[in-house]
């Protein structure tokens, strides 16, 4: 495998920052870059995220950089379970570079985005965190200016966490030229219009996202500056309830309070927010992201439905389905209970899952020891129940299986048995899967024999 080329923000090419290792671009936007790098010296992955030079340029050069360098050496004193941590801070050609922490993680963006709606549990998870976070940078004297979904990381474990909050003031060059800083559809009143911000800014942005998970869209139609603008001239903001109408009253009450125009109406800090959210949504879920990650899982079946239509998501128990995560985490880390969440949304069938499981995994002794393993955690499973077909036919067909097709052979018979009119039809359809002719016809055999 040859080495990754890196473009850089001056045009060259990089496999090296500092004494950083480059692995590859995990991202790139209007105002710069993030490489994927290690850390040689502690053997620990790390993001570096740098800025554009044409940016730079327009900032002023030499004393912007020197603001930088001593903002960012302040933004990186923040430690906070809440926050990404900022390691470090250099310079290369005139180019910055902040080195901070790297997270297996999705986005409070992907999660607003999927198939399901968040409860409000897991609203009050995501929303707690979030302005637990803030309250640390605003004592610090850090004001976010870019807070948006985007930026808010779930990671596993159920831990959310702010980024971008190191350079928010560092990049705000509103005031030099080089473009408006933020994105408009979160961005408060004064901060659009140019105006002095402190936490209440904030507040604002928290108030719009946390309207956003609830409703599923932005308050203002568009989300630009101009629909932001003309929605501020009328007062107009549709009330979440009148949405969704099954939200408390004083949960709107807290959405346009964080929203409202004049700053001194807002909420005084993000610690008081988050008492107030504290007392009209249920407790946050501290059990993990596992579940707080979006469930791809379908609506319930409608009665009468096949239920070989339903996922493994579905069909799997928690348990098996822990176990299956455990193996997966062991080898990928913490990011490998979202694939197999996504994997098993995705699957009907036991093989369908460990393929969807193992489809980004490259070719090796350690994949099919991972197959393996899943194939046991699958067949650890309970045979599941069927009225036309007992619990130790279950049993016997499953053990006479096991020599042909393994482990994953208990759950083929867990699935099969929910479709299947008699035990023996069962049997013939489990035989289809032994591929062997002699075989199959041993197992037929065997299984007339037992099923008598």
């Amino acid at each position: 495998m040859t080495d990754p080329t890196i473009v850089t923000t001056g045009g060259g090419a990089r496999r090296m920052i500092g004494k950083y290792q480059i692995e590859g671009v995990l991202g790139e936007g209007a105002m710069g870059l993030v490489y994927a790098g290690q850390d040689p010296d502690i053997d620990r992955p790390v993001a570096i995220k740098t800025i554009h030079k044409h940016l730079i340029n327009a900032a002023g050069n030499e004393d912007w950089l020197q603001r930088f360098a001593r903002e960012a050496r302040a933004a990186g004193r923040v430690l906070h379970p809440n926050l990404v941590t900022i390691f470090e801070y250099l310079q290369e050609d005139g180019i910055p570079f902040l080195v901070m922490e790297r997270i297996r993680s999705i986005t409070l963006e992907d999660r607003i985005a999927g198939d399901t709606p968040l409860a409000l549990g897991e609203v009050h998870a995501i929303t707690g965190q979030v302005l637990a976070g803030l309250s640390c940078i605003h004592d610090a004297g850090i004001v976010h200016r870019d807070l948006k979904p985007a930026n808010v990381m779930l990671a596993d474990g159920g831990t959310v966490k702010l980024t971008d909050f190191g350079i928010a003031r560092l990049t705000s060059m509103e005031a030099t030229g080089a473009g408006m800083i933020g994105t408009p559809a979160y961005m408060a009143p004064e901060q659009l219009t140019g105006q002095d911000v402190d936490g209440r800014a904030d507040i604002y942005a928290c108030g719009v996202t946390l309207y956003e998970m609830l409703t599923g869209r932005k308050p203002y139609k568009g989300g630009g500056i101009e629909a932001l603008f003309d929605a501020l001239r009328n007062g107009e903001v549709t009330r979440p309830g009148e949405i969704v109408p099954t939200l408390p009253e004083a949960l709107d009450d807290i959405v346009l309070k964080a929203m409202h125009v004049e700053p001194d109406k807002r909420f005084e800090n993000a610690l008081e927010m988050r008492a107030a959210l504290a007392g009209v949504l249920p407790a946050a879920d501290a059990t993990g992201l596992i579940n707080i990650l979006p469930s791809a899982r379908p609506r319930h079946q409608p009665p009468g439905s096949d239920p070989m239509s339903a996922t493994m998501l579905d069909r799997m128990s928690s348990q098996t389905l822990r176990k299956v995560e455990q193996h997966l985490t062991t080898s990928l880390g913490p990011m490998g209970r979202i694939i197999v969440r996504r994997a098993a949304a995705g699957a009907t069938s036991p093989e369908q899952l460990i393929e969807n499981v193992l489809t980004d995994i490259e070719e090796g002794p350690e994949k099919q020891q991972l197959k393996l393993a899943i194939e046991r955690a699958l067949s650890d499973a309970p045979l599941a129940s069927s009225e036309t077909v007992s619990e130790d036919q279950l049993k016997q067909l499953c053990d006479l299986l096991k020599p042909h097709l393994g482990p994953i052979a208990r759950v083929l018979v867990s699935r099969l048995a929910r479709k299947a009119a008699s035990p023996g039809a069962l049997a013939a359809l489990l035989a289809e899967h032994i591929d062997n002719p002699s075989e199959r016809s041993q197992f037929v055999n065997a299984a007339e024999e037992k099923l008598r």
